[in-house]
């Protein structure tokens, strides 16, 4: 899945190869909610014979799973993701786009914000979320991961959805 991007920590490049990868993730992030359907039916068919820790936790993970896909963020936008179309589409406009912000502009993706590379120009003020890199910080990383749930770790001066 990180085929054609850089290392976890440093800035990605605004490239096909992040395009891709941000439609694969759109894909990933969306399919999910059918896949909690899976355990939320096993836990519920076996709450309904006996009671169990495990299928009452199995329950309760998709479900959460489950609404967390379903409610809507803070501008009520459904569905709730951090790869939205609208983003991918500027990401790709960016991709396309002919700037002239310095001699030779290399576009990058960091933290907060698409930048260039050279002059340090800001092309769009949005935040990135998680790219599916392999990373290096470990369990905290991973822990993260999760919490998150792909969203940026920081928030984005204007939502793109």
């Amino acid at each position: 899945m990180h085929g054609g991007l850089e290392p976890f920590p440093s800035p990605q490049p605004i490239d096909d190869h992040l395009v891709a990868q941000l439609l694969i993730l759109r894909t990933i992030w969306n399919t999910s909610f059918l896949l909690a359907l899976i355990p939320l039916f096993i836990g519920f068919a076996i709450l309904q014979n006996q009671p169990g820790m495990i299928a009452f936790g199995l329950f309760i993970g998709s479900g959460w799973t489950i609404l967390s896909r379903v409610m809507p963020t803070t501008n009520f936008s459904f569905p709730n993701t951090p790869y939205s179309m609208g983003l991918i589409e500027q990401i790709n406009e960016l991709r396309v786009g002919d700037f002239s912000c310095c001699n030779n502009p290399e576009l990058a993706w960091e933290v907060t914000a698409v930048r260039c590379r050279n002059c340090r120009v800001n092309h769009l003020k949005v935040a990135r979320p998680d790219l599916g890199r392999v990373r290096t910080d470990g369990m905290v990383g991973r822990i993260r991961l999760l919490l998150l749930d792909g969203f940026p770790l920081v928030v984005s001066e204007n939502k793109n959805d």
